[in-house]
């Protein structure tokens, strides 16, 4: 009997990690296009293209850095020598948001 007990608690152990580590999030969670209300964003390994829905002129910022949480992506990114910082959460199937930064406002976006 007690040898089935350790057996159960050690598959259970290994069950919470694996859930844990299939909840990460990584780059292919935010990779390629997605569509907000305001503007579209296009992310590729090095750049990050934001599309305006006004009649506005691409704009394409260096990302320095992705950096991976369980439910977070944080990019760091350079517009002109200015370095910045931009989160995103809330992934959920074809849905994330940009979270609120100073006075900039949550940002909605959802796969184009």
């Amino acid at each position: 009997m007690h040898k089935q007990t350790m057996a159960l608690m050690a598959l259970s152990a290994g069950l919470i990690l694996t859930a844990g580590i299939a909840n990460a999030t990584t780059y292919e969670d935010i990779a390629g296009q997605w569509c907000g209300d305001v503007t579209d964003y296009d992310f590729a390994p090095n750049t990050l293209t934001v599309k305006f829905h006004e009649n506005k002129p691409n704009n394409v910022f260096k990302i320095t850095k992705y950096t991976y949480t369980n439910n977070s992506i944080r990019i760091d990114w350079l517009n002109g020598a200015k370095e910045s910082v931009t989160v995103f959460t809330e992934f959920s199937g074809s849905k994330m948001a940009q979270q609120q930064n100073g006075d900039k406002p949550r940002r909605p976006f959802h796969r184009c």
